[in-house]
C-alpha cells in the first residue's frame, strides 16, 4: 500500500495522484483479517478449518492476548468469514 512518500513514483505510475495514505493500525488489522477470511473462503475452507489453521500461529496468539486480552486476529478472521459468507462486504466488526 502507498503509505510512504518514497513510493510516489509507483503510485503515479498506477494513476493515483493523491498523497500517501495514513498508516492506521486498526484499519490495517481489519483489512488483513478480511483478506485472510476471503482466502479461506476462496480455498473452500470452513470456519473450523480456519480456526485450526489460526491456532497454529502461537506467536500471533500470544501477541494478541498480550495486547488485546484475547486472540483478536482469530476473532476478526472468523467474524469476517461469517460476514462474507452472508454476502456482507461492508460491515466493520467491533473490536
Amino acid at each position: 500500500s502507498y503509505t510512504a512518500h518514497d513510493l510516489t513514483p509507483f503510485a503515479r505510475d498506477l494513476g493515483y495522484g493523491g498523497p500517501p495514505f495514513r498508516w492506521e493500525e486498526d484499519d490495517r488489522r481489519h483489512r488483513i483479517a478480511r483478506l485472510d477470511a476471503l482466502f479461506f473462503l476462496f480455498y473452500g475452507l470452513t470456519r473450523e478449518d480456519a480456526a485450526y489453521i489460526l491456532d497454529t500461529f502461537p506467536i500471533v496468539r500470544e501477541h494478541d492476548e498480550h495486547n488485546f486480552g484475547k486472540y483478536l486476529t482469530k476473532e476478526l478472521v472468523l467474524g469476517y468469514m461469517n460476514a462474507l459468507a452472508a454476502e456482507d462486504t461492508k460491515t466493520v466488526l467491533a473490536v
